[in-house]
């Protein structure tokens, strides 16, 4: 009973942000301090159609990350800006796998191997960035949701020699502005003066926004 009513209570907080909240300064304000709502409110409301307050809203989240990330010193990713957006999902990010706050529950054993997956597939990430063509392929891609760039500048170092680190946090840039550019575009074809123009691939970037924002969906 407790479940059901706390998931309707959910969804009409959703519908709420959808409709008319979504232009509240308090709470785009909150959700530029959260990076966003979790993986799964996200894709709830990707299904309930929210194109144009997920483009704004993850279009905040996105262009502070930009900013993060155009004035990260790249011999100290640690320090100052990018330490902001590092640590902007710590503590706020993605529900653990007991599910709820306080749970004695144990780990879910597959959570634990998707953890490795991901543990593993960064190191393998690290070393193929020092390649150029992957290079450019990495930054001509819809590039890493924000978690799993922050796994991959936290996780601890390896025997990878070279700067990786400079290089990732280059091809993420190069991904963003381009999202933020399409992201833009939507916003202003939303506009009942602009609603005639051809539209392109900008239609679609807010879902993209809500995978880097909120992780990929899983299909």
């Amino acid at each position: 009973m407790i479940c059901k009513l706390a998931l309707e209570s959910t969804r009409r907080y959703l519908e709420a942000f959808k409709y008319e909240q979504f232009t509240d300064v308090g709470i785009r304000e909150e959700l530029r301090r959260t990076q966003g709502f979790c993986h799964t409110h996200t894709w709830q409301l990707v299904r309930m159609g929210a194109s144009l307050p997920l483009a704004q809203a993850y279009r905040d989240v996105l262009s502070d990350s930009i900013d993060q990330l155009r004035h990260s010193t790249p011999t100290a990713p640690g320090a100052g800006r990018l330490r902001r957006l590092l640590e902007g999902r710590n503590g706020a990010g993605r529900a653990s796998s007991a599910g709820t706050p306080g749970s004695t529950r144990p780990d879910c054993p597959a959570c634990k191997r998707h953890a490795l997956a991901e543990e593993r597939y960064i190191q393998d990430l690290r070393q193929a960035l020092l390649d150029d063509e992957f290079m450019g392929q990495l930054s001509a891609s819809s590039g890493l949701c924000l978690e799993h760039f922050r796994l991959a500048n936290e996780l601890r170092q390896t025997a990878v020699h070279g700067d990786w680190q400079q290089r990732l946090q280059q091809a993420q840039l190069a991904c963003l502005e381009r999202l933020d550019a399409r992201l833009g575009e939507l916003i202003r074809k939303h506009d009942y003066r602009f609603q005639d123009e051809e539209k392109g691939p900008e239609m679609h970037a807010w879902k993209q926004a809500a995978g880097l924002v909120g992780g990929e969906e899983i299909q």
